[in-house]
């Protein structure tokens, strides 16, 4: 997924004492910030193989140590852990963890058996769902669509044309990879992968004049 991730951050964001929408995006794409590092750094690494599922043609070989089950749960204690260092909000924390472990989950849903438990062992899962583009398609716009609507109605940013035009961004970019023609490269697709940090600050400006964590 992608817009998909994004969805379960915007409807998690409320007014009070939760995290700023920058945070649960840095929490529900962590793994994904996490993985192309990792490419770059020979760490993990994947093929462009187009047919590998119907939506894409990356063929994710070897991820363990950002997108296995036991390394999920690891790094969004991590991500806790340093939220609670810095603000001692407790909820927000845990939230935070739960986010970046709901990555896991939904790419337990979309990708074929590539999803490893553990760094450890050769046990791979997922429910294929990329094999089937019109429901995933639908699923992931729909959640989208919900999310972006309930972040709206309960955080109402003041700077609403940085909002929906962020919103507008994630779709063009969605339909962009959903249609777009296979990456040139390895390399093209780690370094583009590392242009989410553009995401983020944006979700940070959005709410930049309403800070409440």
């Amino acid at each position: 997924m992608f817009i998909g991730h994004f969805a379960v951050g915007l409807a998690a964001r409320k007014v009070g004492t939760q995290p700023s929408l920058a945070m649960l995006f840095i929490a529900v794409q962590l793994l994904d910030l996490l993985w192309p590092v990792f490419v770059l750094l020979g760490i993990e690494h994947l093929s462009i193989d187009p047919g590998n599922t119907v939506l894409t043609p990356l063929n994710f070989e070897f991820y363990p140590y950002s997108h296995s089950l036991l390394m999920a749960v690891l790094w969004g204690l991590l991500l806790a852990l340093v939220y609670l260092l810095f603000t001692r909000n407790r909820k927000g924390s845990l939230l935070l963890a739960a986010l970046v472990l709901s990555h896991w989950v939904l790419d337990l849903i979309t990708h074929r058996p590539d999803l490893p438990l553990t760094p450890f062992g050769e046990v791979k899962f997922g429910l294929g769902l990329w094999n089937h583009p019109w429901a995933a398609i639908t699923i992931e716009f729909v959640l989208f669509i919900l999310g972006a609507y309930w972040y709206f109605k309960a955080a109402k940013p003041h700077r609403k044309i940085a909002y929906w035009s962020l919103i507008a961004f994630l779709l063009v970019v969605h339909m962009v990879n959903l249609s777009g023609p296979p990456p040139p490269s390895i390399g093209a697709v780690a370094w583009s992968a590392n242009l989410m940090w553009i995401i983020i600050l944006w979700a940070w400006w959005v709410e930049r004049e309403q800070k409440d964590t």
